[in-house]
C-alpha cells in the first residue's frame, strides 16, 4: 500500500489486484455511499516513542458509562430487529394456505438481510442450545416462532427496563464526573504543586536566588545591591479574605486547644494585619480571654513600628553566608521613606511565602 495512489496524509487507493470480501447484506443504497477504494493506512510506526496524554480516573468512569450504554443498546437493538424479523415472517406465512406453510421453510437469514444479527440474538438467550432453536426455526417456523417471538419479547421489557433503571446511575456518574474530566493536568498538578510549596522548595528558591548574585558579583566585580525577591500584594481586600480563610480552617482543627487556636487568631487579627498595613480584624468575645491580652498588646506595640513599605530579611543557618532578603512591597501609600524590617528564620521566611502565594491565588 505504501506505493498506492494516496489520498490525505491516512489513506490508500487499493491495488488493482485487490479481491474484496464478499458482502451479502448490501444494499442499493449502500453500493452508493459505502467506501470500497480507500483503505485507512497510518503514517506513524508501532515503534514510534510518541505516547498519546493519559487518561484521568474521571475520564475513565465516563468512557466506563459510554461503554456500558454502548453495549446495552447495541444487545436491546440486536434483540429488537430480531423480533422484526420474525413477526414479518409471521405475517407472511398468516397469508399463506396450510399446504403453503407445512412446505414453507427459513434461509440462513432467519427472513431478515443478515446471517449473523439473528443468530447473535437467540444465541445470547438460549446459549449452547441455539443451534436446535435456529434448525427448528429453519425446518417448523409455524411452530418455533411464537416461542421464540415471546421469549424475545419478554427480554426487550426486561433490558429496557434495566436500561432504564441504569440511565439514572449512568447520568448521575456524568454529572458528577464531566466537569472533573476536563481537567487534563488533575493527574500531576496536585503532586507539582504539594511540591512547589513545601518549605524545603522555598527555601531552596531563596538559596538558589542568593548564590546567583553571589555568581554575579564575583564575575562582574560590582556590589549588587537591593532584595534577592520581590512579590508584592496588589490589593489590601484580600489580605483580609486570606486571614478569614486561615481562620475558618484553623476552627475545623479538633486536634488544637482552644489556648493555641486563639493564639494564631490574635496573631492574624493583630501582628500580620499591622505588617501589611491592613485594618485590624475584630476577635470575638468567646476566642479572648484574659490570659491572652498580654500577648495581644505586645502584637500592638509590634505592629505600631509597621509604615507603608513591608520588607522582610530572612537570617541564613549557616553562621559563613550571609542574610537573605524578601522585599514585600504594598501596591497603594507613599512607601519613599516608610518600610517594616523583620529578621526571621526559616520557619517565618516559608509562613510568609505561604501567606503570599494564598493570596496570589486569591487574586486570580
Amino acid at each position: 500500500y505504501a506505493s498506492c495512489k494516496r489520498y490525505g496524509a491516512s489513506y490508500r487507493a487499493h491495488p488493482p489486484n485487490y479481491i474484496p470480501p464478499k458482502c451479502m447484506g448490501r444494499t442499493e443504497l449502500c453500493k452508493q455511499v459505502l467506501n470500497d477504494t480507500w483503505r485507512s493506512y497510518p503514517c506513524w510506526s508501532e515503534d514510534s516513542t510518541f505516547s498519546g496524554s493519559k487518561k484521568t480516573q474521571y475520564e475513565e468512569y465516563i468512557n466506563k458509562c459510554d461503554d456500558e450504554r454502548f453495549e446495552l443498546d447495541v444487545v436491546i437493538e440486536t434483540n429488537l430487529t430480531c423480533i422484526k424479523q420474525l413477526e414479518a415472517v409471521q405475517r407472511k406465512m398468516v397469508k399463506l394456505t396450510p399446504e403453503e406453510v407445512a412446505r414453507f421453510r427459513l434461509d440462513n437469514k432467519l427472513g431478515g438481510t443478515s446471517e449473523v444479527i439473528g443468530r447473535q440474538a437467540i444465541k445470547r438467550i438460549y446459549g449452547d442450545k441455539h443451534s436446535g432453536i435456529i434448525d427448528g426455526l429453519k425446518k417448523s417456523p409455524q411452530a418455533v416462532i411464537p416461542i421464540v417471538l415471546k421469549r424475545l419479547k419478554n427480554k426487550d421489557e426486561e433490558w429496557c427496563e434495566a436500561r432504564r433503571q441504569f440511565s439514572k446511575i449512568w447520568n448521575d456518574q456524568c454529572k458528577k464526573y464531566h466537569l472533573k474530566s476536563l481537567d487534563h493536568q488533575s493527574v500531576t498538578f496536585k503532586q507539582t504543586d504539594q511540591k512547589s510549596i513545601k518549605s524545603k522548595h522555598l527555601v531552596t528558591e531563596i538559596e538558589t536566588l542568593y548564590d546567583e548574585r553571589m555568581e554575579q558579583m564575583t564575575d562582574s566585580s560590582k556590589c549588587v545591591l537591593g532584595p534577592h525577591l520581590t512579590i508584592t500584594h496588589k490589593d489590601h481586600h484580600i489580605l483580609e479574605d486570606a486571614r478569614a480563610l486561615i481562620i475558618h480552617h484553623l476552627r475545623r482543627q479538633s486536634h488544637l486547644q482552644k489556648e493555641e487556636k486563639t493564639k494564631v487568631k490574635f496573631f492574624l487579627n493583630g501582628f500580620l494585619q499591622d505588617f501589611f498595613f491592613a485594618p485590624r480584624g475584630d476577635v470575638s468575645e468567646d476566642e479572648s480571654d484574659d490570659d491572652t491580652s498580654e500577648e495581644d498588646d505586645e502584637t500592638r506595640s509590634r505592629g505600631s513600628r509597621a509604615s507603608n513599605k513591608g520588607s522582610t530579611r530572612r537570617s541564613n543557618r549557616k553562621s559563613d553566608r550571609p542574610n537573605k532578603s524578601i522585599k514585600v512591597v504594598p501596591t497603594d501609600g507613599d512607601a519613599s521613606d516608610a518600610y517594616n524590617l523583620f529578621f526571621t528564620n526559616n520557619q517565618w521566611y516559608v509562613f510568609l511565602r505561604q501567606h503570599q502565594i494564598l493570596c496570589e491565588r486569591l487574586f486570580l
